[in-house]
């Protein structure tokens, strides 16, 4: 959704605020795609602090479907961002400038968002704490089921210390 801040930018000392809906429908991060399952309106302050540069603070609330790293299924996470930036307009067009979110006169609120977003993401998704995982052995969950499986079969990069290890629990 593009925001058009022209009418700020032309008048010295304008304030004015927005509520914008987002279009996010989805996130893609770390070659993953996250599907929002909820969000409000980004509630926006915008305000022309002389010399071409505007300044833009706003918020809002999302919650993406993201998924457990141990079991797979989906969890739900609510994420709040707040952001507060200062934009001059005569950088806007500099292709270096790669944080601006101006086009124009317009501000890219989608882009932004996105951006203050994937910053927010944590680099592991539980469950829950006690979350037991997936058997490597059948794949089933076990938060889920119970398997008999045999969880003792040694991970094949330690087996050539294995012994050691044995060693000291006899200890």
């Amino acid at each position: 959704m593009l925001l058009n801040l022209s009418k700020i930018l032309s008048t010295p000392s304008a304030k004015e605020d927005f509520s914008i809906s987002l279009e996010l429908t989805s996130v893609r991060f770390m070659g993953n795609e996250y599907p929002v399952k909820d969000k409000q309106d980004v509630i926006i302050h915008a305000e022309n602090i002389g010399k071409n540069k505007v300044d833009v603070k706003g918020s809002t609330i999302l919650t993406l479907n993201l998924t457990c790293d141990r079991c797979l299924e989906d969890v739900p996470w609510e994420c709040k961002i707040e952001f507060e930036k200062e934009y001059d307009k005569s950088d806007a067009n500099d292709e270096w400038n790669q944080e601006s979110f101006i086009e124009g006169n317009n501000l890219d609120v989608d882009g932004l968002i996105y951006e203050e977003l994937i910053q927010k993401i944590p680099m592991k998704v539980l469950c829950s704490e006690e979350c037991k995982g997936i058997c490597p052995v059948c794949g089933v969950n076990r938060n889920k089921e119970q398997c008999d499986c045999d969880q003792s079969v040694p991970d094949p990069r330690m087996a050539a210390i294995q012994d050691i290890f044995n060693k000291f629990k006899e200890v």
